[in-house]
């Protein structure tokens, strides 16, 4: 599974800029291409492509079960939390992230792409809490990622 906000650009000042649900459909399909011993290694899962599902899933619980049923969550983090449900706290991004590490903390890549400024409306603020709680997991993601190419 491939987990990031969909509308910002990366690089993240450039507007011009590839979206990063484009950039996750374009990791998909290099994902997919790859074989191993002749076969086909990965199924990458992107909200972008899946079908709806029963008239009682939300799109927040499909994402959190497609999190918990993944053997590997790629994040594509760069600290917005996503859109939340009515009054959230969290932001969808946060929810993936926290599910990922709590289920099996092993199957969970981030790749830091910077820090979105945050403001003191109640989005700003539920970024700053994605923000804070992704600096205090400490996890080992190298350097920061700035483009595409980078990826």
């Amino acid at each position: 599974m491939i987990s990031s906000q969909c509308k910002a650009p990366l690089p993240l000042k450039d507007p011009k800029a590839p979206r990063l649900s484009e950039i996750r459909l374009e990791l998909k399909q290099a994902i997919e291409a790859v074989d191993v011993f002749g076969e086909k290694a990965f199924e990458v899962w992107i909200n972008e492509v899946v079908p709806p599902k029963g008239g009682r899933w939300d799109s927040w619980d499909t994402c959190l079960q497609a999190v918990k049923d993944c053997d590997i969550l790629l994040v594509l983090c760069n600290g917005n939390a996503g859109w939340a449900k009515a009054g959230g706290d969290i932001g969808i991004c946060h929810a993936e992230l926290s599910t990922g590490l709590s289920v099996a903390p092993g199957k969970v890549w981030l790749i830091s792409l910077g820090n979105i400024p945050c403001d003191n409306s109640p989005e700003g603020r539920r970024n700053k809490r994605f923000q804070e709680y992704v600096a205090l997991q400490s996890q080992f993601r190298g350097g920061e990622v700035q483009t595409v190419a980078e990826l």
